[in-house]
């Protein structure tokens, strides 16, 4: 076995780490979690495509390989828990925008109304 398949998952294992740690900071309040960063995960799991599809395979030739592409695996798991969790902070940002927007509108309408009366 060439070790294209191993430098690949590695690689990719590398930076899916580093996508997790930013996602993290996201959760944390610490930074954005932007576009920018799902096209970089879309972008990084996407060069797993081609072993993935040769998942069975790869795992039985090689057992070292194997357990990367467990821990790949693995990250792959967290990183739908932190999506999901994501997602959720940022339909409650969405939500109290809503709330913000709303009461604007109501002071705007009050301010307008005071105005017609002076």
């Amino acid at each position: 076995m060439t070790d294209a398949p191993r430098e690949t998952v590695e690689r990719v294992s590398g930076q899916l780490a580093a996508l997790l740690e930013s996602a993290r900071g996201a959760l944390r309040g610490e930074r954005d979690f932007s576009v920018i960063d799902v096209r970089q995960l879309q972008e990084t799991i996407g060069q797993m495509n081609v072993l993935a599809l040769r998942w069975r395979e790869l795992q039985r030739s090689d057992s070292e390989l194997a357990g990367r592409m467990e821990q790949y695996k693995s990250q792959l798991g967290e990183l739908q828990t932190i999506l999901e969790q994501i997602r959720i902070m940022l339909q409650s940002k969405q939500a109290g925008l809503g709330i913000g927007q709303a009461h604007n509108t109501a002071v705007s309408r009050w301010v307008s109304a005071f105005q017609q009366t002076r």
